[in-house]
């Protein structure tokens, strides 16, 4: 049982993911990973219909940004100053947020996943989560170290442009709430797949669950997405052989 959760069902251009990571993510009341939520992404800016003044960014790069490493090749590759990389050109960049709720469990690393858009049309910084709001301290605390770095980044790479976001203030958007402690990875997918500064995509269980299944079906079976060629054929197999294991 071991062996067939390592085996790795999906790959994309930015990760891999295996059978058990993807099934305790897709699975009711599951937790989904942050590697799991970089598949998405990946997914939703190759095969999604998105504006083309929107840009989501990668974990990638919130991780370089929350750690400071602002000259580092991947903010200054998705912070260029010519070509589809740059920023000031752009309305929506969002930004996939991970943070450990309960960093001394060893038990929970899931953690808690939202998003963060720089709105560049309306000129603020808006924080979309689907458990918590303005009244929460980890959630803020969180928010505004990785906004400030944010302001940074862009101060270090557009320096000399006319669009400027220090003073840009933040929003925290009032969202709907899952309905549960699990279902935040895809709350997240949703506003990074919908969110324009304007409309918050209504996430309920019943979408959770559409949800679900549109994201298994495309990510095994959309041959120019996963590169893990027979993924489907795999599963199927593999499911069939448990069954009968333990039937």
């Amino acid at each position: 049982m071991k062996e067939l959760k390592a085996t790795k069902v999906i790959q994309c251009e930015v990760t891999y993911v295996d059978l058990g990571d993807l099934a305790e993510s897709v699975r009711p009341n599951g937790k989904m990973s942050t590697n799991v939520v970089a598949c998405g992404i990946d997914y939703i800016n190759k095969h999604m219909d998105m504006s083309p003044d929107k840009t989501i960014m990668h974990y990638s790069v919130t991780c370089k940004i929350w750690d400071g490493d602002f000259h580092h090749k991947i903010p200054r590759k998705n912070f260029a100053q010519h070509g589809q990389f740059k920023l000031t050109l752009k309305k929506y960049v969002l930004f996939p947020m991970f943070q450990e709720l309960a960093p001394h469990d060893p038990h929970d690393k899931c953690g808690h996943h939202y998003a963060i858009c720089l709105d560049l049309k309306n000129q603020r910084f808006e924080v979309l989560d689907s458990m918590r709001s303005a009244a929460d301290a980890d959630l803020t605390s969180h928010a505004e170290f990785f906004i400030n770095n944010v302001k940074e980044t862009w101060n270090r790479h557009y320096e000399n442009s006319k669009v400027q976001i220090r003073h840009f203030p933040i929003e925290y958007v009032a969202t709907t709430n899952q309905g549960n402690t699990t279902d935040y990875g895809f709350h997240t997918l949703e506003y990074l797949a919908k969110w324009e500064g304007r409309l918050v995509p209504a996430v309920t269980t019943a979408t959770v669950v559409e949800l679900q299944k549109f994201y298994t079906w495309n990510w095994l079976r959309n041959e120019d997405f996963n590169k893990r060629s027979g993924a489907r054929e795999f599963v199927e197999e593999a499911v069939k052989k448990v069954i009968k294991k333990y039937k």
